[in-house]
């Protein structure tokens, strides 16, 4: 496989200002768009409860994701409500968790992946399954959120990820928001925070600013990447998430740090134009939309 997704799917109830509706939800969810665009095999790795819809089962199934990784384990699925306002600030809660993730987990088949993404939602890959996707040589991508977020009650709040060294050590690519990145090392500033991640063991960290578009830090140079426009704007929920799958596959084939970052936000482009994590573009959408932006 080229790419494994690991982290919990979830059962998410979206609310904005014009809709409420459920859907299929964590960035595991987003891996559909790695074979949308040309991806040589991909897979997840994740834990769900008996309440996990079959009708999430069989989107999975359609998009020709590798499902060996697949376990229902659980009596309850994680389960997030994303509740909009009118300027897109979210505030989430959650009803319930799935259980952890860990190195077992990994199939042969898993650890042999070209990439293999790590997207946490809340807390759930334990340490050992990342250093088992190290130890066997593949590009190993970390998304920060779920290492950032606590639960005070069922309400999600930020938090300083206190053990952030002895995980990040083992990854190579370092995805986060602006946020997020603050509380990664409880540093203020960005090109300082991104210096000591770099100086970890990762080698890029790729921060997301939303309208602001992104930036990409390397231990040699630091790009800023554009906010790349889609036709309308309907859910903002799993930008993050393609836009770092659309991002190592494109650096996976190119070694361009600069067009990945343009490849992973104009996949990021489409995924707002739909609600939850379907109608995922083709390569040939995502290389037409880009052109104006090289």
């Amino acid at each position: 496989m080229e790419i494994v997704v690991v982290g919990h799917l979830s059962r998410d109830l979206l609310i904005t200002p014009d809709t409420k509706r459920e859907s299929i939800g964590g960035g595991t969810a987003y891996a559909m768009i790695a074979p949308a665009i040309g991806a040589l095999g991909a897979g997840i790795v994740s834990r769900v409860g008996s309440d996990f819809e079959q009708a999430y089962i069989d989107s999975l199934k359609s998009t020709g994701i590798d499902l060996s990784g697949f376990r229902t384990s659980d009596k309850f699925t994680t389960r997030f409500v994303n509740d909009y306002d009118k300027d897109g600030n979210r505030t989430q809660r959650v009803e319930a968790t799935a259980s952890e993730i860990r190195a077992p987990d990994l199939l042969l088949q898993h650890l042999e992946a070209n990439i293999i993404h790590f997207c946490p939602l809340l807390n759930e890959i334990h340490p050992s399954a990342i250093e088992a996707a190290r130890s066997f040589g593949a590009l190993v991508s970390l998304d920060v959120q779920g290492f950032t977020r606590k639960l005070a009650g069922e309400k999600v709040e930020s938090t300083t990820w206190d053990n952030s060294d002895e995980i990040l050590r083992f990854v190579d690519v370092v995805k986060c928001n602006e946020t997020e990145l603050e509380m990664v090392v409880g540093m203020k500033s960005e090109v300082s925070t991104a210096t000591h991640i770099l100086s970890l063991g990762p080698r890029i960290v790729l921060v997301t600013k939303g309208q602001k578009g992104s930036t990409i830090h390397t231990r040699n140079t630091q790009v800023d990447i554009p906010m790349v426009l889609g036709d309308s704007l309907l859910d903002q929920t799993g930008c993050g998430d393609t836009y770092t799958i659309g991002f190592l596959l494109e650096y996976m084939r190119t070694g361009d740090v600069k067009r990945a970052g343009l490849f992973g936000a104009t996949c990021s482009s489409f995924n707002i134009e739909n609600i939850g994590p379907y109608n995922f573009p083709t390569r040939d959408q995502v290389e037409t939309r880009m052109k104006k932006y090289l």
